[in-house]
């Protein structure tokens, strides 16, 4: 063939696919992501990440399966990792907004954070600003991801006190409430290694809660704190753990 020909035959199926792509694909990305088509793009290629480098298992399918599609939800996870909240989207079926520290947010990914529109929080202050912005986020119907534990716990394998912002997303948002359990990610400091895995990384689903108006917020942490503590089986340390900036 001529290389007209060829001209013609690759435009041609440069528009099917095109064709194909926005019919097919784009309205699934939209309705996965609050209308959004390259944050459904983005979530779906860090899912296919965490598959691969991660291995990651989820369990307690019954229970993310519960999640409705539309409506306020809390997710409460106990913090091991940096790769935490990108494992735990892995078993979503809708687009989570993390509180994450701010020292954690290198500027190399600056557009990265705008796009998963995170909701920084900067740990050498006291500012209720994020938790604002996560209690509008709910009370508009999304979905808000939490480590109330406030930094990466350590040693591994146990679990600290949560603050008490996480009580009070969950009783005056009046979200649906997921506690979620994390273990097996990657036994390492840097971000960027555990990021990069690898590793066999686990999220257990937790059987959700709902809180009754009027519930104290120091009631509600306890009670999301003492079911993370009964599925983990890993021991409640008493003291929070100390702020070491960059280590989440």
């Amino acid at each position: 063939m001529s290389t007209g020909q060829w001209v013609l035959i690759a435009a041609a199926t440069w528009l099917v696919f095109t064709a194909a792509w926005q019919v097919c694909v784009t309205p699934r990305l939209r309705r996965f992501h609050d209308n959004d088509a390259i944050l459904g793009f983005f979530t779906a290629a860090v899912v296919l990440w965490c598959r691969l480098a991660h291995r990651t298992r989820i369990e307690g399918l019954e229970h993310a399966r519960s999640v409705p599609e539309s409506g306020p939800v809390l997710y409460v996870g106990n913090h091991t990792n940096a790769i935490d909240p990108f494992i735990v989207q892995v078993g979503c079926r809708r687009m989570v907004h993390w509180l994450m520290a701010k020292d954690m947010m290198l500027p190399a990914f600056t557009d990265i954070w705008k796009l998963a529109r995170v909701l920084p929080v900067d740990r050498t202050k006291t500012d209720s600003g994020p938790l604002r912005a996560a209690l509008r986020l709910l009370k508009a119907g999304h979905c808000v991801g939490i480590f109330p534990e406030g930094r990466i716990t350590r040693p591994p394998g146990t679990i600290r006190p949560f603050m008490d912002g996480v009580g009070m997303l969950a009783t005056r948002g009046k979200p649906l409430v997921v506690p979620v359990f994390i273990h097996g990610t990657p036994d390492t400091e840097s971000v960027t290694g555990s990021v990069l895995g690898p590793s066999h990384s686990t999220v257990r689903f937790l059987e959700p809660m709902r809180f009754e108006p009027g519930t104290p917020a120091v009631d509600a942490t306890k009670a999301i704190h003492d079911a993370m503590v009964a599925a983990s089986g890993w021991p409640a340390l008493d003291d929070p753990m100390p702020l070491v900036l960059g280590d989440a």
